[in-house]
């Protein structure tokens, strides 16, 4: 064999072994990250009223480097369906980013009153919670400009459903707008409506609607919602439509997070619902 190729040989060797050495590197990374998931996870689950287990998802490749930099990029909890007080069922998603951490923070995931240069919470309403809350039954939410159920999020939305005392649905368009703190949701035209409560079957243009009529619909699409009654942990800053559901969001800069502070408020859980029966 010529030394030529004993070289080659060796370099392939080598190329090979760094490959194993980088994916063994990193499958351990993900194993320690993923391990620390699974701790937030079970400690907010333990903590809170939830059925089940939030998702939850640390950031930061390699992950372990927060350790030794004591700056987690984020983390991340996402609880699906759960039951906020006032509200019934809504998914609530809450990251952290930039967190400063010790390192033991950055294994077990106990992060207290840590510095974060941003705390994020958006919260995802259907049309059952709207709905209930403007007293109108089958609430459809959509966008305005593009209806498809990956239509990108606007801050102008239809609205249709039926609401108390009328026996037809209305079809609304829509404003939503954050105004000095409050999430104000404001019908701007009737596209359709039954011409009375009573009426069923007849359907006309909102033009065509008698004034008291109009009047009626257009007070029962009118929501405004009070900081105070949503799970967010400061004032919401924006409100918007996207894929059939209502999105409103908070923000805090520069300012300390613990990781229970990731999970929103929610009723207790009733006998049925107890974890383990």
């Amino acid at each position: 064999m010529s030394a030529s190729s004993k070289r080659n040989r060796i370099l392939s060797r080598i190329a090979i072994g760094l490959v194993i050495t980088f994916f063994v590197a990193v499958l351990a990374d993900s194993l320690v990250a993923a391990r620390t998931e699974h701790r937030i996870s079970q400690l907010l689950y333990e903590e809170s009223n939830l059925p089940t287990p939030p998702a939850v998802e640390v950031a930061g490749f390699p992950y372990v480097r927060a350790a030794f930099d004591h700056e987690l990029p984020s983390v991340t909890v996402t609880a699906q369906d759960i039951d906020v007080p006032g509200w019934g069922l809504m998914s609530v998603k809450s990251s952290a980013q930039y967190v400063t951490v010790t390192s033991e923070d950055v294994f077990t995931g106990t992060i207290e009153d840590a510095p974060a240069r941003k705390v994020f919470t958006r919260l995802q309403l259907d049309g059952v919670s709207i709905g209930h809350r403007m007293e109108i039954d089958d609430l459809l939410i959509q966008n305005l400009d593009d209806i498809s159920p990956r239509g990108g999020w606007e801050t102008e939305a239809v609205f249709e459903g039926t609401p108390k005392g009328f026996r037809e649905p209305a079809t609304v368009e829509m404003k939503l707008r954050v105004v000095e703190g409050q999430v104000i949701i404001s019908p701007q035209k009737i596209i359709k409506a039954p011409t009375s409560a009573d009426s069923t079957g007849n359907l006309v243009e909102g033009e065509e609607l008698s004034e008291s009529t109009r009047q009626e619909i257009m007070d029962a699409f009118r929501l405004t919602i009070g900081a105070k009654s949503l799970p967010l942990k400061d004032k919401p800053i924006r409100v918007y439509v996207a894929g059939g559901g209502v999105f409103i969001e908070s923000e805090q800069f520069y300012t300390s997070v613990s990781i229970q502070d990731l999970m929103p408020n929610t009723r207790p859980l009733s006998e049925d619902e107890e974890p383990g029966l």
